[in-house]
């Protein structure tokens, strides 16, 4: 094993709380025989900290040893570790830092001194913009973009940032500065037509208009005809697009795989102070199948890695894109007209009119509790309220069961299932993604990612099967996820265990007074176990009784079949 194998390792141990009192010594004489080492201790340690790698607990008991190697690195605005604490004082000031609950009394004083010094570092690194130089002919530095940036988020998928909400779809991403993606996937497009999807864990950040950086994470690249020479920065390779498609996974030790999906691709070196090596002894060329590991900064190793194909992502996951719909008096939205899905890989916009509507058909629950809502004065029947275009009005609070039903809902007799069913005003016919799309209303002392729920088939047979639903596509931290117009929840103070009481009991109306969003999910039959192209006329929707919330449909239906 070399000396760079080994510090990786050892180094990887001590940030995971695996390494033992021999190791550790060990580490330390490392570090003290090599500057360069304690370089790369610094890279690796910060981007632990930015994918929450590192626990409370690790950072209060080993701090000293972190701070005494860090206090080795020479104050260089083009330090990689002064562009992430940069990034971790912008998240500072937002006051959105947590660290993981520890029993230990954290040393707050010396927890301010390195926040301290981070915002200094992060000041300096932004207004100096420094330029380096190489050997003439021996290769280029990796250079800092203009400030204005054309590079924009075209789309996201779960995605969760650290510190900050996601950009919307749209908005353009700042130039040079850190994204931290802990989740999800974002999709990123350039001005001449290149794409990258990135899936989290990742940190990256726009070098260019032509250009992006990837200092850990995955990511899939599509550069079209027009967007010849795009390139992927990673800490020790250049990959350069010779009209391809290609893939690129940087791992927490800098190694770079590069798999070639189409076209051909060329890498290559990148030393410590970020000089590209263009000489023809550097440079690797990869054709379609081909795949390479490149190794970490320092250790001149490149392998042969198995081609997979499977390791590039053409598109996000078929979802619930956005929706729009009208303002109310308040400003918050009310009525739904259109909303955006991807099916199949392809985007699709549907008119709130070509919906296929769905009213419930069936409705029982044990208790009493708060089954309306919309104006403070219901409509006859009230039920119709689930059926108009509202995001305000439904029927909510469906009853359920902890477990989803494995036979068909009893709807007659004595002992009947709690929950409620939906009938479409036509069929629905099983396609590619989502085939029916469900709105919730939430606030934000619910849970941000949507009241789980079960749908079932109203009538079982061999081969179908009750979905749990728990993440919806547009959350409470989705940009696309819309504030609410005001309104009124109707409470029963009797049980309504069958839709005409729902129809007919005394209800009080209250006006609510806190702020609500519109959530969205797509229900693909498929998981429910339907054969594509098979028609459905209704479904069966409980809560999943999982916490004290309950699901809230203010609007369900049916998407057309695709064209």
């Amino acid at each position: 094993m070399s000396v760079q194998e080994r510090f990786v390792e050892l180094w990887t141990d001590y940030l995971e709380g695996d390494l033992e009192e021999a190791g550790l010594t060990a580490l330390q004489e490392l570090l003290a025989a090599d500057d360069a080492l304690v370089q790369q201790a610094a890279d690796m340690f910060q981007t632990h900290r930015l994918l929450g790698l590192v626990t409370a607990e690790q950072f209060d008991s080993q701090e000293e040893f972190i701070r005494e190697t860090l206090a080795r690195l020479p104050a260089n605005e083009n330090d990689f570790s002064t562009q992430v604490m940069s990034k971790i004082t912008n998240t500072v000031s937002t006051g959105t830092v947590q660290l993981p609950p520890s029993g230990r009394k954290t040393n707050t004083r010396s927890m301010v001194a390195v926040l301290l010094g981070g915002l200094a570092l992060g000041a300096f690194a932004f207004l100096s913009v420094a330029h380096q130089s190489g050997d003439e002919g021996a290769g280029e530095t990796i250079a800092l973009a203009p400030s204005a940036s054309q590079v924009r988020m075209a789309s996201s998928s779960h995605a969760k940032f650290f510190g900050e909400l996601a950009p919307p779809i749209g908005a353009s991403l700042v130039p040079q500065r850190e994204y931290v993606l802990m989740s999800g996937m974002v999709e990123v497009k350039f001005p001449a037509g290149a794409s990258a999807i990135m899936e989290g864990p990742a940190v990256f950040h726009i070098s260019s208009d032509e250009s992006l950086a990837l200092d850990v994470g995955r990511c899939s690249v599509h550069a079209p005809d027009g967007a010849e020479g795009f390139r992927v920065d990673t800490p020790n390779s250049r990959i350069v697009d010779r009209g391809t498609r290609f893939a690129v996974n940087v791992s927490e030790s800098t190694e770079t795989d590069v798999q070639v999906i189409e076209g051909a691709a060329d890498i290559y070196d990148v030393d410590r102070d970020g000089h590209v090596d263009r000489r023809p002894s550097s440079e690797t060329r990869l054709v379609i199948g081909e795949a390479k590991r490149f190794a970490k900064t320092g250790v001149d190793l490149t392998d042969s890695i198995p081609f997979d194909a499977s390791s590039y992502r053409r598109s996000l996951p078929d979802r619930v894109v956005s929706y729009e719909a009208t303002v109310g008096p308040d400003g918050g939205a009310e009525n739904l007209v259109s909303v955006t899905v991807q099916r199949g890989g392809q985007m699709d916009e549907i008119l709130v009119d070509d919906l296929i509507p769905a009213q419930v058909t069936y409705f029982h629950s044990a208790t009493a509790s708060a089954f309306l809502c919309g104006k403070a004065t219901l409509p006859e029947p009230r039920v119709s309220v689930a059926a108009d275009h509202s995001l305000v009005s439904g029927v909510i609070n469906p009853p359920g069961s902890r477990e989803a039903l494995t036979e068909s809902p009893v709807m007659e007799g004595d002992n009947k299932t709690p929950g409620m069913a939906i009938g479409f005003e036509r069929a629905v016919v099983n396609g590619p993604g989502a085939d029916v799309v469900l709105f919730d209303l939430q606030t934000f002392v619910n849970p941000p990612d949507g009241d789980p729920f079960h749908v079932s088939p109203l009538v079982f047979r061999e081969g179908l099967r009750s979905h749990t639903i728990s993440k919806y596509d547009l959350t409470m931290e989705s940009p696309e996820s819309l504030n609410l117009t005001d309104f009124h929840v109707h409470f029963f103070d009797e049980t309504p265990d069958s839709l005409a009481k729902l129809n007919s009991l005394n209800t009080r109306a209250h006006q609510q007074a806190i702020n609500f969003r519109g959530l969205a999910v797509g229900i693909d039959l498929s998981d429910l176990g339907y054969a594509e192209g098979e028609a459905v006329s209704g479904l069966f929707i409980q809560d999943a009784l999982d916490d004290p919330h309950h699901v809230d449909p203010v609007f369900i239906g049916g998407l057309p079949e695709v064209k």
